[in-house]
């Protein structure tokens, strides 16, 4: 597919406030736009849809959950799979303006490294599997969307989680095989339950699949988290048990077997454990 190519750039002139070195926009990607580059940073974050985007002469596929951050001068172009209305491309955009880099470096000189790693001019791209970066762009939206008291504190704190996520993909990607940090390993562990608690989830499979002994893996897991594998998986059920009964109408029953239970008692004792509380009344506490 040919695409409008131009010289066009974009300036940071209609984005940025004065005092907000932050812009944080929703966008419906559409086969009018030209291709262009702009003069500030952009991280985009694929919401929903599919489709590709043309960068620095390379065609990537994308769809919900895809990550670019691209740099200052990158021309590029983003094209839905279709032109049909119910089949959209839905972008969330954060720009910045070069210099913020600068003042991040100097405010945070400890984490210059991550900052530096994105000062080479090269675009770059990731998968967000675990939703995390969906919930942070969707906070980032938001908070810039409303501007509450405080609101810029909570912009910049997650654009620096979002660039230091992307930093360790990085180094992630990077490890020659066989060579990754122990932490990364139990941290994938970890990203993985926090997606997958309703399934039988083994410590010994996890323990493999991060290519460590059951008992190094344990040692490692608690050391990251505070928890024992069992105790973390049982609180990850609980607080997802806490939010469908604040959310939902679904009955005691049908919520214990979402979050992986199937023996009612079990769960009901575990739930009152952690909120002291059974889940009728702190569904009926939480709602009034």
């Amino acid at each position: 597919m040919s695409i409008k190519r131009s010289t066009y750039v974009m300036t940071g002139d209609s984005y940025f406030e004065p005092g907000v070195p932050i812009y944080v926009n929703r966008a419906y990607e559409s086969f009018d736009m030209n291709e262009h580059s702009h003069e500030f940073v952009e991280i985009t974050y694929v919401s929903e849809g599919a489709g590709v985007h043309y960068i620095a002469g390379e065609t990537v596929p994308v769809e919900h959950g895809t990550l670019f951050f691209i740099p200052v001068g990158q021309s590029h172009v983003f094209r839905p799979t279709t032109p049909k209305k119910d089949r959209p491309l839905i972008v969330y955009n954060c720009l910045l303006p070069a210099a913020y880099f600068s003042e991040l470096r100097n405010s945070f000189p400890h984490a210059s490294v991550i900052y530096d790693g994105f000062d080479e001019g090269s675009w770059f791209s990731m998968k967000d599997t675990t939703g995390e970066y969906h919930a942070m762009f969707r906070e980032l939206y938001q908070e810039f969307s409303a501007k509450p008291p405080g609101y810029f504190v909570i912009l910049a704190s997650l654009v620096m989680r979002i660039l230091t996520g992307m930093y360790r993909h990085r180094l992630q990607i990077a490890a020659p095989a066989g060579d990754r940090p122990q932490w990364l390993t139990v941290d994938e562990a970890i990203a993985y339950i926090d997606c997958n608690y309703a399934a039988e989830l083994k410590l010994g499979e996890l323990a493999t699949q991060a290519r460590l002994s059951e008992r190094q893996f344990s040692r490692l897991f608690r050391r990251q988290t505070g928890m024992s594998f069992i105790e973390y998986v049982q609180s990850i059920r609980m607080d997802a048990a806490c939010r469908l009964l604040i959310s939902s109408h679904s009955s005691v029953e049908d919520i214990a077997g979402a979050v992986g239970y199937a023996d009612l008692k079990f769960f009901y004792r575990l739930f009152k454990k952690k909120t002291g509380v059974t889940p009728r009344l702190y569904r009926e506490a939480m709602r009034n």
